[in-house]
């Protein structure tokens, strides 16, 4: 994302987003020295988002201080710590969104953290260890913890627990004083380094199940068959919301692998979501055919819940903000 400097004379408001946003490159640029001082592997996020900069994120992560002082020099990236190279295990202790309800065996748990206590209550020898712990925008928590030699350990999306993930080899945090919709990761304590990750919590990351898969590869000329079918009828308002639609699959199905094919189904999501406030799409369909759309890219492959808590957040956000069809006169007599 290219974030452009206003020059010369310019009006009050705008000169107060300007020093606003070199405020904020200076905060970012504290934070992610900071990080690498402690062997913390860095990397730059989009501006305002969680998306990576770089394709080859986990290769390019850095400790290079002049690297890292060129990179955030240029504009308030966003902060990710690649967790294998830095020997972390993060723990992302999550808040539900709309309609997430835990299983039944865990009635009663109302997010990762009661989650998180109810694992410890469960597992014979557990307890807290206090760690460095970033609280998130949503009201979530980061617990950062050393992971130890000799285990591979990988991430895992609602296995160990509802509502709970863990970064390891192959993933990555958001670091503090990054920002997403408006609100920073902070620190929650006064500790500042990563503790040792407790055994019982390795036990239960280590031998967790699989997580569930997407199922299979959805093919690009399946994709075109249902964006054909959802094509037809309707108002003129609506045509052209399907329209959208159809243009924002038809980009996401086509995407290769590392080129932010994630940040591109949020973006999707969340155009289909403005649509969708203003009445022009069905949400129901809307999400079927981005989550073909994003298998047929290669997303969820992994880690099925990726592509729901993604749709999801982008979905959510676009609600927000509806967006109508515009006028002839304000768009030249196009359709």
């Amino acid at each position: 994302m290219r974030v452009r400097e206003v020059g010369g004379t310019v009006p009050h408001g705008a000169r107060h987003n300007s020093d606003r946003f070199r405020t904020l490159r200076a905060t970012l640029l504290t934070s992610a020295l900071h990080y690498a001082e402690r062997g913390m592997y860095i990397h730059p996020l989009i501006v305002g988002g969680k998306a990576p900069v770089w394709n080859d994120w986990e290769g390019r992560a850095t400790l290079d201080r002049d690297l890292i002082t060129r990179t955030w020099s240029r504009a308030p990236f966003n902060i990710g710590i690649a967790c294998g190279p830095s020997r972390l295990v993060a723990v992302d202790l999550d808040v539900p969104h709309d309609g997430d309800e835990p299983p039944a065996e865990f009635a009663g748990v109302t997010d990762g953290d009661t989650m998180f206590s109810v694992l410890i209550g469960r597992t014979p020898g557990a307890r807290a260890v206090p760690t460095f712990t970033v609280r998130t925008p949503s009201g979530g928590r980061h617990l950062i913890y050393r992971a130890p030699a000799g285990f591979e350990i990988r991430n895992t999306a609602r296995t160990i627990g509802w509502c709970m993930d863990t970064r390891a080899a192959g993933g990555y945090v958001v670091g503090i004083g990054s920002v997403v919709d408006g609100r920073p990761y902070v620190l929650e304590s006064s500790i500042t380094e990563p503790v040792d990750l407790p055994d019982w919590l390795l036990t239960l990351i280590t031998t967790a199940p699989e997580p569930p898969k997407a199922g299979e590869r959805v093919s690009r000329a399946e994709v075109e068959s249902r964006l054909r079918a959802i094509s037809s009828g309707g108002t003129r308002e609506e045509r052209w919301a399907t329209g959208i639609l159809r243009s924002e699959c038809r980009d996401l199905s086509g995407m290769p692998a590392d080129s932010g094919r994630n940040n591109r189904l949020n973006l999707a999501a969340y155009r289909a979501g403005q649509l969708v406030a203003a009445g022009l799409l069905d949400q129901a369909v809307a999400e079927e055919e981005l989550t073909a759309a994003a298998r047929a890219a290669g997303l969820g492959v992994e880690y099925a819940h990726e592509i729901e808590k993604t749709l999801n957040s982008g979905m959510r956000a676009g609600l927000q903000k509806p967006r109508f069809m515009p006028t002839d006169r304000r768009i030249g007599g196009a359709a």
